[in-house]
């Protein structure tokens, strides 16, 4: 059975700050097998989309980086970059992003912040996958040379996945562009013209041409989709969807790609879900609502699906927050689903593909620290 530890979200006291929170974390048994000294450790970030503007405060990272280090391990910092255009598309913006963000890249990180996939995003290797769906994916070279991963995700909804967490974050984050197009590549987009109310800022999140101006408005060539999700996360007038259809296959798409990854990595990998400022948004849009439940603490195990599954437990659990989307959709109550409520989606079938494909179980037991 997997563990999950839960550290509450109120501090009380200076004792209970973030930096000892990072330290009861790095306290823990399982975190011995990943923080080694004279090993590398990758610490696996969510570096946001601008205008993005409830992600995690640098702080946590820069306490984990320095800790970590204190301990003995060689510790870089990364993310991947994005499929859709934008300021995390390229080597060059990804860097000014991230200083942007307040990650002091040289002084905070000792230059040690560095792209899954390199500075064009597509320096990696086809690894073969389990499964029915993938066959194989791009993974980031600096995952395969790095010895062990601490996977940090700032939970979220998502709009396939139900929740952006530890399973997203570990399927989805560390591969090159070109892998990430391989789990998209089962989206299809819906173009509705009568929505669409001509601001065009979809256009220059398009990497691919489908979208160009028509008039007033944008024409959509499905043609030349990639589903890469970007006008749909910028669209003002929500003129362009995401067919349901393709909800599912997305999900076990990016298990395959976790397993992929998990099964490539040198060492061992641990996972903290961090669960502030759940917003109904992922850190990929341009924008963010304010959060729709309290803040509910860390929560860390060594099993990403246990972890996903505790997770989404204790959002459906939690009391929603006045004002919020989930006072707009009537999901105020202890119990009510508000992940559904929000994204029509629920991560349910991904955590049992994700026990299917041996990536983790459900069955687990939650221990307070």
């Amino acid at each position: 059975m997997s563990r999950v530890y839960w550290i509450k979200g109120r501090s009380t006291d200076f004792r209970k700050g973030i930096t000892s929170k990072i330290a009861t974390l790095l306290s823990l048994d399982e975190m011995a097998d990943v923080v080694v000294p004279n090993q590398s450790l990758a610490i696996k970030v969510n570096l946001s989309e601008l205008g993005y503007g409830h992600s995690l405060p640098p702080i946590v990272v820069t306490s984990l980086f320095e800790q970590t280090r204190e301990k003995g391990a060689s510790t870089v910092v990364t993310d991947g970059g994005s499929l859709f255009k934008g300021p995390r598309f390229d080597g060059h913006s990804w860097t000014d992003t991230a200083i942007v963000q307040g990650f002091g890249i040289g002084e905070a990180f000792d230059n040690q912040m560095i792209q899954a996939g390199g500075y064009t995003n597509e320096e990696g290797r086809f690894c073969p996958a389990d499964g029915e769906r993938l066959g194989g994916v791009e993974i980031g070279s600096l995952l395969l040379d790095i010895s062990n991963l601490l996977v940090v995700s700032h939970v979220t909804a998502h709009p396939l996945t139900g929740i952006a967490g530890a399973v997203y974050n570990l399927g989805a984050g560390l591969l090159t562009r070109t892998g990430k197009a391989r789990i998209h590549s089962c989206l299809e987009m819906e173009f509705d013209e009568k929505k669409c109310d001509g601001s065009k800022i979809c256009l220059s999140y398009c990497p691919t041409g489908a979208l160009s101006e028509a008039g007033a408005k944008v024409f959509f060539d499905p043609r030349l989709c990639n589903g890469c999700l970007g006008c749909f996360m910028s669209c003002p007038s929500g003129a362009i969807a995401v067919k349901p259809e393709g909800a599912a296959e997305f999900q076990e798409r990016v298990v395959e790609a976790a397993h992929t990854v998990a099964k490539n990595l040198r060492g061992k990998a641990f996972f903290l879900n961090f669960l502030h400022s759940v917003t109904p948004q992922s850190d990929d849009y341009p924008f963010s609502d304010i959060p729709f439940i309290p803040d509910m603490g860390i929560l860390a195990s060594d099993d990403p699906v246990a972890l996903d599954w505790v997770t989404y437990q204790m959002i459906v659990g939690s009391p929603g927050i006045s004002g919020s989307i989930a006072e707009d959709l009537n999901v105020l109550e202890k119990g009510a689903d508000k992940i559904a409520a929000i994204t029509a989606n629920s991560p349910v079938h991904m955590l049992e593909y994700g026990e299917k494909m041996g990536l983790g179980s459900r069955d687990c037991e939650l221990l307070s620290c």
